[in-house]
């Protein structure tokens, strides 16, 4: 909490000086961090990296000069990379710049379209529909002052070398507000630490926070060797609020890692509901698998969250049990995939059980007889990994994985490693 209460008064827009302090505060925290800049003005594909911007002074008087409102009281007053604009507008011409909405009556909201339609060279305000509709004059000044000047979007990236090359990706967006999604970068960087103390990582990890969607596609177009090194992404979005928690399905919605995720809930004894790839909502997830680049990509949500994309998501809706919940799901996440591979038996006939004390009694213990001495045993085929396994028996995975290690070390199986380049179902 203490990272999310510095970093939230921030106004942190794809390209602006609270950015770029946010970016500070986390090389400050972890060191290993490496700032990649892309200039304003350079191009990636399609997209162009906006000039840096911020507001400077902003508010809206009637004309008795009484401030109705201000950027003071909350930065989302202004539209991110709205245009300048000073003069009196009658309050029809003032509806035509306005985002408002009336089931949120007390809170300003985050309007996009600036921010992301280059082609957009207007200005834009959003008011709480309570203060829309109690101005009841014909006219109002309106004042916006911004500055806009060249300075490089940033992305920060922090990579842990396992093994293997083969990357494991944990994404958060750093811009906009603080469920969404300051959450998910407390969260990612409380990950990378632990990882940091594993030793032997099967895999590499790579924790990108970035602005969202344009910042992601920056670093995916100008770091393609690492793109092609990476088998999986994670996304984080509003961890620590929320009506509950989603686990959001890749594409293909039976992938390794849709499977592994899955089991992570399980492990950690938290309930989820399973939504669809373009459910919930939607972040750098679609970067990662749009089909020329075609990465599983599963995502953990809260939500709905009552406050999303307005003023009233601040430092106060956070639960610490949330993040900590988060932290858990995305640990065990992570457990199932260093520790997953191919079992296959070792010996032509089937090993004696009990001679073995590996036998679950039918009459004592005849769930776990069904499910380990059937189901488990009989899936075993040298192609279906433990979480394949663990997905037909509904089985804790590591549970089973205990199980399997006494048939291992009694060399009963044998190991094979995931093969990530195996087409999933």
């Amino acid at each position: 909490m203490v990272l999310i209460n510095e970093l939230s008064p921030l106004q942190r827009m794809i390209n602006s000086p609270g950015l770029d302090k946010a970016f500070e505060i986390i090389k400050r925290e972890i060191p290993l961090t490496e700032i990649h800049e892309f200039p304003s003005g350079s191009i990636c594909g399609d997209w162009e990296v906006p000039k840096s911007w911020e507001i400077k002074e902003a508010y809206i008087k009637d004309l008795n000069n009484n401030i109705i409102t201000s950027s003071s009281e909350s930065p989302l007053f202004v539209a991110p990379f709205s245009e300048e604009v000073e003069g009196c507008f009658d309050k029809r011409e003032i509806e035509n710049h306005l985002t408002t909405d009336k089931n949120y009556p007390d809170e300003f909201l985050l309007e996009h379209r600036n921010a992301y339609n280059f082609q957009l060279k207007d200005w834009g305000i959003t008011l709480p529909y309570k203060k829309w509709i109690s101005m009841k004059d014909d006219k109002y000044f309106v004042k916006i002052s911004t500055i806009r000047k060249d300075s490089p979007m940033k992305v920060a990236e922090i990579f842990l070398q396992g093994e293997t090359n083969q990357t494991i990706c944990i994404c958060a967006h750093i811009d906009e507000l603080c469920n969404d999604d300051l959450s998910g970068c407390v969260v990612a960087i409380e990950l990378i630490k632990f990882l940091s103390e594993i030793k032997n990582r099967k895999y590499s990890y790579q924790v990108i926070l970035s602005p969202e969607l344009i910042g992601t596609i920056f670093f995916a177009g100008n770091n393609m060797k690492k793109i092609k090194n990476t088998i999986a992404m994670l996304n984080l979005e509003t961890v620590g609020a929320g009506n509950q928690w989603n686990l959001k399905n890749s594409l293909s919605s039976s992938s390794k890692i849709d499977k592994s995720l899955e089991l992570s809930f399980l492990t950690s004894g938290i309930q989820q509901k399973n939504i669809g790839f373009f459910e919930g909502y939607g972040n750098d997830e679609r970067i990662y698998s749009w089909p020329t680049m075609s990465i599983p990509s599963v995502a953990i949500q809260k939500s709905p969250f009552e406050y999303y994309h307005t003023s009233g998501d601040t430092p106060e809706r956070i639960d610490p049990k949330s993040l900590e919940e988060a932290i858990i799901i995305s640990l065990n996440f992570i457990n199932i995939l260093e520790k997953d591979y191919i079992p296959s038996f070792t010996n032509f006939l089937p090993p004696y059980l009990s001679k073995r004390d590996l036998y679950f009694d039918r009459l004592k213990d005849p769930e776990n007889h069904n499910k380990y001495n059937n189901e488990l045993l009989f899936n075993i085929n040298g192609e279906k990994s433990v979480v394949d396994l663990c997905k037909i028996t509904n089985l804790d995975f590591n549970n089973v994985y205990k199980y399997l290690e006494k048939y291992y070390k009694q060399e009963l199986i044998s190991k094979k490693n995931i093969n990530w380049n195996d087409k999933d179902e």
